[in-house]
Formats: structure tokens, C-alpha cells, sequence
């Protein structure tokens, strides 16, 4: 029996827990179980069971051929997202940026790993999805909680850089 997944989602979990108080747990749970839990089980459905475009390691716990644990790490990584964005909303495109580079990360080790297969996938090709999905979460949760400063602006790379000139 393997467990890689069930460790990710443990791990994933402990960062939530030591990194985010828990009033904003709280408040972010529900973007954080749609955006994390349910897109995550959307989209691997279409991908893993109609496109067939990359195939998990039979694990422990599997619904339609996906790991129960996988999307409830995904579920963690994105409370720390939500978390991030609502409270340091002006470095939003490094906070995108670094979760992207997360994912694509995470999708490299799995497949050097053989916890999963991309027989119709590829690295670049998670990237470049990993964007479009960071971008959506992004929006999904602007309107959410009501976050007016994320979101495309004409000073929102300035902003992001604004640190740096400080120094």
C-alpha cells in the first residue's frame, strides 16, 4: 500500500494549520473546497476518466480512478492560496506565480515519483494549465470575499514591485 498522497494531504494540511489563524480558515473554507476540492475533482475526472490524458498509481483510497487523498491536498493548498491573496492581495502576481511554479513542481516530482503517468500530458502543459487555473481561483475569489484590490489594474505591477524600490 502506498502513501504518498495521504502524506501530501497530511503535510499540506499541517502548513494550513501552522500558517493560517484560524478566523481566516474559517473564512476561507468554502473558496477553499470549491476552488481546491471540487475543481480539483472536475478536473481530474475529465482528464484521468474522459480524456485520458494521465493516469495515477492505483492507491489506497481511489474514487473513478483518482486518489481521495490528492484532492484534499489540493483542498489545503488552496486555503493557503486564499489566505495569501486576502492578505497580501498587492504581491498577487507573485502569489500566482509561486503557486503555479508549486504545481508544476509537485506534477514533476509525482511523475519522476511514478505516482503518476502523463501519457497525453506533458510538464509544460501543466504549467501552462496551472496558470489559467491560478488565474480563475484568483477571480473566483476576488468576487467571493469581495476583494477589490486583486484582479487586473493599471498599477498592479507596479505595485508588485513596489518592495523593491523601497530598498
Amino acid at each position: 500500500m502506498d502513501l504518498y498522497w495521504i502524506i501530501q494531504a497530511v503535510a499540506y494540511w499541517s502548513l494550513v494549520l501552522f500558517l493560517i489563524p484560524l478566523n481566516y480558515i474559517k473564512k476561507i473554507m468554502l473558496f477553499a473546497f470549491l476552488g481546491g476540492f471540487v475543481y480539483t475533482w472536475i478536473v481530474q475526472i475529465i482528464s484521468v476518466n474522459i480524456l485520458k490524458r494521465w493516469v495515477f498509481e492505483p492507491d489506497m483510497l481511489m474514487v473513478y480512478n483518482i486518489p481521495v487523498f490528492f484532492t484534499l491536498s489540493w483542498f489545503a493548498v488552496t486555503c493557503l492560496f486564499g489566505y495569501l491573496l486576502w492578505r497580501f492581495s498587492r504581491y498577487q502576481i507573485w502569489i500566482v506565480m509561486f503557486f503555479v511554479l508549486w504545481a508544476t513542481a509537485m506534477n514533476y516530482t509525482t511523475v519522476s515519483l511514478k505516482r503518476i503517468y502523463l501519457p497525453g500530458w506533458s510538464i509544460p502543459e501543466t504549467f501552462m494549465f496551472a496558470i489559467f487555473s491560478h488565474v480563475l481561483l484568483l477571480y473566483a475569489f476576488k468576487y467571493l470575499h469581495h476583494v477589490s484590490k486583486l484582479g487586473a489594474s493599471e498599477n498592479m505591477i507596479e505595485d508588485s514591485f513596489l518592495s523593491f524600490k523601497k530598498r
